[in-house]
């Protein structure tokens, strides 16, 4: 049926109709969304420019659907921003803000020298059950129960050796740094 002043004749709320009662609220939703006033009205021009051909009988929720349109369109415009912000931009000066994942030469060689030094304070722990409830725990990956089981500890005996253990070797790495 054709709409009459924005209203169906059959009594359905048009796309027009929809969009106009939900106007100010998609409005608010973009401002809070872009952060922009007039950013927020583009994108509710561009929402009923897309809304304006949809067939409203067949959508169950204008309003959630409005807003889904809405967050889509900030969503594009903030990345089209992202790309257009780099683009001609100093590939280097750029680069330079990322943060690199790769471990730098000295810190790897800090790293492995603190392992060493730890590694000895465990060879060199006065208790044989310690040096080994700590290689089972940390080294080999074994539970503590099942370590209490192999050096026929308790479960108890064999958490304070390894606490006690790593106390040890956490002044160790301490001194180091």
């Amino acid at each position: 049926m054709e709409p009459l002043g924005g209203l169906a004749l059959d009594g359905k709320r048009t796309s027009l109709e929809l969009y106009q009662t939900h106007r100010a609220t998609l409005l608010s939703y973009a401002t809070r969304l872009s952060g922009d006033k007039t950013v927020a009205e583009d994108i509710v021009q561009d929402v009923w420019l897309l809304f304006s051909r949809q067939r409203v009988e067949t959508i169950a929720a204008p309003l959630n659907y409005l807003r889904t349109i809405v967050r889509n369109l900030v969503i594009t415009r903030v990345r089209k921003e992202g790309v257009e912000n780099t683009a001609g931009s100093d590939f280097e000066a750029v680069t330079a803000e990322i943060a690199d994942d790769q471990v730098s030469p000295e810190e790897n060689v800090a790293s492995r020298e603190a392992m060493k030094r730890i590694v000895d304070a465990i060879a060199a722990m006065p208790d044989l059950r310690q040096r080994q409830a700590i290689r089972m725990y940390h080294f080999e990956g074994l539970k503590l129960r099942e370590i209490a089981v192999h050096l026929d500890l308790s479960l108890t005996r064999v958490h304070g050796l390894i606490e006690d253990g790593m106390a040890i070797c956490d002044r160790v790495r301490k001194e180091g740094q």
